[in-house]
C-alpha cells in the first residue's frame, strides 16, 4: 500500500511539474507590432519559422540558447497551418520557448503586411524562412537575416542591436 501511494505521488508530481506547451497567439502584422512595443528596453529577436521547415528547426536551439544567454527577448511566429498549432506549440515547448509565441493568422500563407512593415523596400514576392529580424532596445530594426543562422551569427546580431541607439 505504501509503495503504491508513493508511486502515485511521484507520478502526480511528474505530471504537475511538466508545463503545458505555450498557448500560441494569433500573429498579424498589427498584433506583432503591438507585442514588439511591449519589449522596449530589451533587444528583441523576431523569428518567422515553421514546423515543416528543416533549416528553421535546425537553427532553433542556437537561437533560443543565444537569446537566453544574451538576455534578449524572442518572439516567434509559426508560418504553419492553424490546424497544426498543437504541433508548433509542442516544438516550441521542446525547445524551451514558453512565451511570446504566435501562429500566423493566415496559416502557411505569409501575410505581405509583415514585409510592408519590416522590409518596406522588398518587392513583396516570395518569402524564404527562417526569417529573422533583430531590434534594438529602442525598438529600431537593426538587423535582418534570411536562412538558418548559427549561434555565432545570432550573437553578432544581438550584440549589434544592444549597441544601437
Amino acid at each position: 500500500m505504501k509503495i503504491l501511494l508513493t508511486a502515485s505521488i511521484v507520478a502526480l508530481l511528474a505530471v504537475t511539474a511538466h508545463a503545458a506547451p505555450p498557448a500560441l497567439g494569433i500573429g498579424t502584422p498589427a498584433s506583432i507590432k503591438a507585442e514588439l512595443a511591449k519589449h522596449k528596453g530589451k533587444v528583441v529577436v523576431l523569428n518567422f519559422w515553421a514546423t515543416w521547415c528543416g533549416p528553421c528547426k535546425a537553427e532553433f536551439p542556437d537561437m533560443v540558447a543565444t537569446t537566453k544567454k544574451k538576455g534578449a527577448d524572442l518572439i516567434t511566429i509559426a508560418i504553419d497551418d492553424r490546424s497544426d498549432s498543437a504541433k508548433a506549440a509542442k516544438f516550441l515547448e521542446s525547445n524551451g520557448v514558453a512565451k511570446f509565441a504566435f501562429i500566423n493568422k493566415d496559416g502557411s500563407e505569409f501575410d505581405p503586411g509583415y514585409l510592408k512593415w519590416l522590409a518596406p523596400t522588398s518587392d513583396g514576392g516570395s518569402v524564404a524562412i527562417p526569417l529573422t529580424f533583430v531590434f534594438s532596445k529602442t525598438g529600431k530594426l537593426v538587423q535582418q537575416a534570411v536562412g538558418a543562422q548559427s549561434e555565432a551569427e545570432f550573437t553578432k546580431m544581438i550584440d549589434k542591436a544592444a549597441k544601437a541607439k
